[in-house]
């Protein structure tokens, strides 16, 4: 049996890749992206405490088309170069351990749903930096599971995904790689998401929120970033044809996802932040943590 243990949005912009020399000179605060310290330190011990043995990463950089779809090898290895951003993220080698069996069992809960998808299980999968750069700077050697995010859904498709994602892994096996699984389901990807156009980007890679798109973006970020902090996921997925407007990653379905997979609209499990909030060439990006144990209690008091 498993149960998903941990849930959180993480930010994966590819500054977070680079050297922390360069990190600090690019982000112009004098210091580290939060992102990465204290951010990633705090995930990590986060997920440490709760006994996290497998990490279910909402990947918005993979967009499928016609179905779910769930990269379900048994092992992942390899080197690789973003063909975004070659510059900052070149050979890297990543290694680490696929969960199989969770996502057999997704897939049947999926079915069982009548939701499209697909578990794919050929070596030649690609891989997209949204998941390495979370492997990179979270994985103590987790069971890792990839999922996609399908660019023709709509709200209510990601939430049922999410909710299958949910039942898969409190059904998974109890016997076989993934036994007693621990799971953290991440939604890898940022906030509002426009970027600089080039000629006028320069000068504007600096951390500091004032360089975010607009005014709007940054608003409509601050306001789900209030609403995550209430615990008022319901008002967030309400607003989402608003929010839509100004761009979120992924058409946010690494946040729908991962809500889906802790209770949908209903959950009231308050988040927070992780980081500060940061711009990156004119995106929103933050870590957010979703307190799962106060959403258990608020639920038992209602």
């Amino acid at each position: 049996m498993g149960e998903v243990v941990a849930a959180a949005i993480v930010a994966h912009q590819p500054l977070i890749m680079a050297p922390r020399d360069l990190r600090i000179r690019l982000g112009e605060t004098g210091r580290d992206t939060t992102l990465v310290d204290p951010g990633f330190r705090r995930l990590r011990e986060h997920l440490a405490r709760l006994g996290v043995n497998t990490l279910v990463i909402v990947d918005s950089h993979w967009f499928t088309t016609s179905e779910h779809v769930l990269a379900g090898a048994a092992h992942f290895s390899g080197r690789y170069t973003s063909d975004e951003m070659p510059q900052v993220i070149h050979d890297l080698a990543y290694d680490y351990p696929g969960a199989p069996d969770l996502a057999q069992a997704v897939a049947a809960a999926a079915r069982e749903r009548s939701l499209p998808v697909v578990n794919a299980i050929a070596d030649s999968m690609p891989r997209h930096y949204p998941t390495l750069n979370l492997v990179h700077h979270l994985h103590t050697g987790e069971r890792v599971l990839s999922v996609g995010v399908l660019q023709t859904a709509g709200p209510e498709h990601f939430l049922a995904f999410g909710q299958a994602i949910a039942a898969g892994v409190a059904g998974v096996a109890g016997t076989g790689t993934d036994a007693d699984t621990r799971v953290a389901v991440l939604g890898s990807g940022g906030m509002s998401h426009t970027f600089w156009p080039i000629d006028q980007q320069r000068g504007r890679i600096a951390l500091d929120p004032s360089h975010v798109i607009s005014d709007a973006a940054r608003d409509w970020d601050r306001r789900i970033l209030d609403l995550w902090a209430a615990g008022d996921h319901a008002a967030v997925v309400d607003l989402y044809p608003e929010y839509r407007a100004v761009h979120p990653e992924g058409l946010f379905g690494h946040y729908l996802t991962l809500l889906g997979a802790i209770g949908g609209s209903e959950c009231r499990a308050p988040g927070r932040q992780f980081s500060e909030y940061e711009n990156a060439l004119g995106t929103g990006q933050v870590h957010v943590v979703f307190d799962l144990a106060e959403a258990a209690v608020r639920s038992g008091g209602r």
